[in-house]
């Protein structure tokens, strides 16, 4: 059986949740005989897929930050995965991002669309940027799918409430974490931070909530001053961000890090504590990449958080400033709950797996083309 994925993940997006998830479903059927992958894009910068020879691509780091260059090669990507589509040399197409670009193409061709979460629909009128277009594109697919995966049991109930998608079209595959396996099994250590932090990982803007947590924060760091935030990656602050900053006193305290796999999974086991203040999430992969740092995690209680964290985490109402803050003061300075927290983080991971995804997955594809 082979399976057809498509450029969308990898064209654009240097790292991502998206195309983490469809990086780890191809790298686990490059070991298994019973599926062959095909993955046809022709140019990326991804760093998951960098050097990665069953994943052939051209690299362009060098003009990365030339918008024109971003167009041409998204155009380019997406002819190449036109091709491959036309050619049908393949049993299931298994697109890994919201566009209708191969509906015309597909013909009887059976195809498995993965979706995430509701952030445009339910977001859309408080957040223009994420995604106002996409409630229609997504209503398209989802009635064409042949077979619908849901990362969450939040996200399935999401399904149902915002396009009234049949429960019985949908197959529930939780997520995995393979952060920390390292390459070839050696993990580089990075330097020690010179201080105690919270750790704050991925984009900052809109649902994700950053502006709320940094409000929340500031008596905390007023009332103890060793205490500093560390941002993992999201992209370096902005001049609105750094102002802000200033205005609070905390500008010196505050600390952007790009991150590798390596030098993240470092930055959870040095934390004091991971917060993730996401007003929405279809799944929350950082939860399960705190776990495996064995940091003790902190958690919105909104959307498919619970779902992940479980009674591993200690939750807050991400939009009550007071909630934040005595949640982290509850956990931050108490090591006897952060080391029983880190304990039953580890617990909980062992309920998640990479390979238990793409088995489950797995099954889905067979059962399209049997």
């Amino acid at each position: 059986m082979t399976v057809l994925y498509d450029h969308q993940a990898f064209t654009g997006h240097v790292y991502g949740g998206v195309a983490r998830y469809f990086y780890e479903l191809i790298r686990s059927y490059k070991q298994d005989h019973r599926i062959t992958v095909d993955l046809p894009p022709l140019y990326s910068n991804n760093d998951y897929i960098k050097g990665k020879q069953f994943i052939p691509h051209h690299r362009y780091e060098l003009l990365a930050e030339n918008r024109l260059v971003n167009q041409a090669v998204s155009l380019l990507n997406r002819y190449h995965s036109i091709q491959r589509i036309r050619e049908g040399h393949f049993d299931v197409f298994h697109p890994t991002y919201y566009h209708k670009y191969f509906l015309d193409y597909l013909g009887n061709k059976p195809f498995v669309l993965t979706f995430h979460d509701a952030t445009s629909e339910r977001y859309s009128q408080r957040f223009p940027d994420v995604g106002h277009h996409l409630p229609e594109l997504k209503k398209k697919l989802l009635q064409r799918a042949d077979r619908i995966i849901a990362v969450s049991e939040f996200s399935k109930l999401e399904l149902e409430r915002f396009f009234g998608v049949s429960p019985e079209r949908v197959t529930v595959i939780h997520l995995g974490t393979s952060l920390g396996n390292g390459i070839n099994g050696v993990v580089k250590q990075v330097p020690y931070e010179p201080f105690s932090y919270v750790l704050y990982v991925g984009k900052r803007p809109l649902y994700k909530n950053f502006d709320g947590f940094f409000r929340a924060m500031q008596p905390v760091m007023h009332r103890h001053k060793d205490i500093h935030i560390v941002c993992a990656g999201g992209g370096e602050f902005s001049r609105e961000e750094q102002t802000t900053f200033q205005a609070a006193g905390l500008s010196s305290r505050i600390h952007y890090r790009p991150v590798t796999d390596e030098s993240l999974l470092q930055l959870y086991q040095r934390a004091r504590a991971f917060v993730f203040p996401s007003l929405n999430e279809g799944f929350g992969i950082p939860v399960l990449e705190a776990f495996k740092g064995g940091c003790p995690v902190l958690l919105s209680d909104r959307s498919s958080l619970p779902e992940v964290g479980g009674s591993a985490a200690t939750y807050f109402d991400p939009e009550n400033e007071e909630s934040i803050t005595a949640a982290v003061e509850q956990v931050v300075f108490d090591d006897v709950l952060r080391a029983e927290m880190s304990r039953r983080g580890g617990e909980r991971l062992k309920l998640f797996s990479c390979e238990k995804t793409a088995a489950q997955t797995l099954t889905i594809y067979q059962s399209l083309v049997s």
